[in-house]
Parts: C-alpha cells; sequence; structure tokens
C-alpha cells in the first residue's frame, strides 16, 4: 500500500527547542506486526520533550528525530496481531516517538482506551504526567500523616502529586522559585507553599513542619538547591531525583548523607513501566481513571497551536506563571 504524506515537527541537532524545530513533510507508513496508526488529536508539550531535544534527558534519539511523546489520537489501522484496539477508537498513548504530528505509529500495547466523556485536554496528558504523580507517591511508601517536600510544585508533576497527597493525608510543602509562582498554587488551594527566592526559605518550612518530620524530597530542579533541600530530612529520609530543570549538577552534603542516613535516589517512570507487571499497570491507569473522573485532578490546558506555529508554541511552554499544559492540535 502506498504510504500517505503527514507533517510533523522534527531536530536535525540538539539545543534549545524553538530554534532547532522544523515542520517537516514525512511519509505516514502503515502499522506493522503489533502496532497502530494513530491520528494525532491534540498532543501536550512535556518538559521531558524539551530536555530530550536539548539531548539532556535519559534517551538521546538518533538524529534527524521526531519530537513529541504523549498524545490523545484515534486508531486509524491496526497491524497484524492487535486485539486490545480497533479502528476508530479514542486512545491516549505516551512513550511515542513523534508525537508532536498529524499521525504516529505506536506499539498497540501501550494504549489505552479513553472515556468518551473525558474532554480532549484531560485525554491527551492522561498518562505520563498524572500517571508519574500517581506512581511516585505509591513508591514513596508514606503512611498517613508524613511530611513531604517537593520543588518544582507549580509543574503539572508537582500540582498533581498535592491533589493525590491530599487524598491520602500526606502533608506536602510545595516549593517554587518565585513568590508569584508561590501565590497562584496557593490561589488553586495548595495548602503550604513557600518560595525559594527569599533568603531564609528554610526556616519557613522548619515552622510549617513544626514537630513533624520531613521524610521524603521530591526534587525536580537538581543543581545547588539540594544542598540546603537535604538538610530539611529526618533521620533516614530519601532524596527522591524526578527531574533536573537547573543545568546545574546535583550538590549534595556528604554529612547529611553519612550522619543521617539519608538515601539518594532516582525515580523515571519509563523504568517503572518496563518493570511493572501487567497486573500493577492495570491497578495504576485504574486508580488514575477514577481520580480523574472524580474530578480530583488538575489537566488544564493554557493555550492550543497548530504545527504551523511551533515556535511560539515552545516558547509559551517555558514562559514562567503559566497556567496549565500548552498542547498541539495538528490539522488533519
Amino acid at each position: 500500500m502506498q504510504a500517505l504524506g503527514m507533517q510533523a515537527l522534527t531536530y536535525s541537532t540538539f539545543g534549545e527547542p524553538s530554534d532547532v524545530i522544523r515542520l517537516t513533510d514525512l511519509p505516514d507508513g502503515q502499522p506493522g506486526v503489533g502496532e497502530v496508526r494513530l491520528r494525532i488529536v491534540q498532543a501536550p508539550i512535556h518538559n521531558h520533550d524539551l530536555a530530550t531535544i536539548r539531548g539532556r534527558y535519559g534517551v538521546r534519539p538518533e538524529l534527524p528525530a521526531s519530537a513529541g511523546s504523549e498524545a490523545l489520537g484515534i486508531v486509524e489501522a491496526c497491524g497484524d496481531g492487535v486485539s486490545n484496539v480497533k479502528v476508530g477508537q479514542r486512545v491516549a498513548s505516551s512513550g511515542i516517538r513523534g508525537a508532536w504530528a498529524q499521525h504516529a505509529i505506536v506499539p498497540a500495547q501501550g494504549v489505552v482506551p479513553v472515556p468518551d466523556g473525558m474532554p480532549d485536554d484531560a485525554a491527551c496528558q492522561l498518562l505520563a504526567m498524572p500517571l508519574s504523580a500517581l506512581v511516585l507517591l505509591d513508591e514513596l511508601h508514606l503512611p498517613e500523616g508524613t511530611w513531604i517536600v517537593q520543588t518544582a510544585a507549580g509543574g503539572a508533576v508537582g500540582r498533581l502529586l498535592e491533589s493525590i497527597a491530599a487524598r491520602k493525608n500526606i502533608s506536602v510543602i510545595n516549593l517554587v522559585r518565585r513568590e508569584e509562582a508561590a501565590q497562584a498554587l496557593r490561589n488553586d488551594g495548595a495548602r503550604h507553599v513557600v518560595s525559594t527566592d527569599a533568603d531564609d526559605w528554610t526556616t519557613h518550612v522548619r515552622a510549617i513542619v513544626g514537630d513533624g518530620k520531613i521524610s521524603r524530597i521530591v526534587d525536580s530542579v537538581a543543581g545547588p538547591l539540594a544542598l540546603k533541600l537535604v538538610r530539611l530530612l529526618a533521620d533516614r529520609g530519601e532524596f527522591v531525583v524526578f527531574g533536573a530543570l537547573e543545568p546545574k549538577p546535583l550538590s549534595i552534603d556528604p554529612g547529611a548523607l553519612i550522619f543521617n542516613h539519608i538515601i539518594v535516589r532516582g525515580f523515571w517512570m519509563t523504568k517503572w513501566m518496563q518493570e511493572a507487571t501487567p497486573q500493577q499497570r492495570g491497578a495504576a491507569f485504574a486508580d488514575l481513571f477514577a481520580l480523574v473522573q472524580a474530578g480530583a485532578l488538575d489537566l488544564r490546558v493554557s493555550a492550543h497551536f497548530p504545527l504551523s506555529d511551533a515556535k511560539a508554541a515552545l516558547i509559551a511552554a517555558e514562559t514562567p506563571g503559566r497556567q496549565g499544559k500548552v498542547t498541539f492540535r495538528p490539522s488533519p
């Protein structure tokens, strides 16, 4: 069968996304065994997408590469051996190579049917960030009443982690880098928010906790901030590295690690998905759908862009103070 053409956002060199991304004509192709072809309805811009384009993520694709990793789509064609979805079905998919495109060919086992009543804005970002927040919190193994601290709390995972933790009676201190971002979180109902642009921000954190103990820190920033963060942890606490928005290496106080028996470890959702059993993945998806249907998660979108306006979209995605995801809506 002759391949049709499509448009996709690609890059042939690593660098600043708004500089290196290009709108490219590519062949559409047909799904192989165990694959499906999706017509992309909507695809979000995630921080890890931007890190990948910069060449700073855990996986560096071969160049030239197609950008974007998550999307909501409609199944247009199924390859041999596909039985879990059918043509015309609305599905979410994460871990895609080339989600910022009109079409994508993806493994059928990685797509998840989406309830008809779920809005596109929520469904397009259903898996990567909300599922990461849900599984990350579960992987922290925390009892009710525990205190944790998270950085980059104004981002998608940060907001979601706060919402899910509240339902589990886990107290979160949300750290952001600007007071404006802190006030925005407070306005949205976050219980404990501290801006690290104040010199005495650790004093504010300790005042909030009072006689409590901080048993976990979830850090998405890295860099020198970690020096102060790790000193907030109680004995035998865990410092969990989830991201690295700061280009500088993680700075850790060895004394805090030695004398307080602090554990430093990473969490990568891709690794969890690779290692989880079908039962574990199914349970996580069920919990996630229940939270979304109950309106417990904030999955707002701040702006929609066509592929042809990629530069503006990528700049908007990294503009401070943004409320909600920036997404692409490819034209048919």
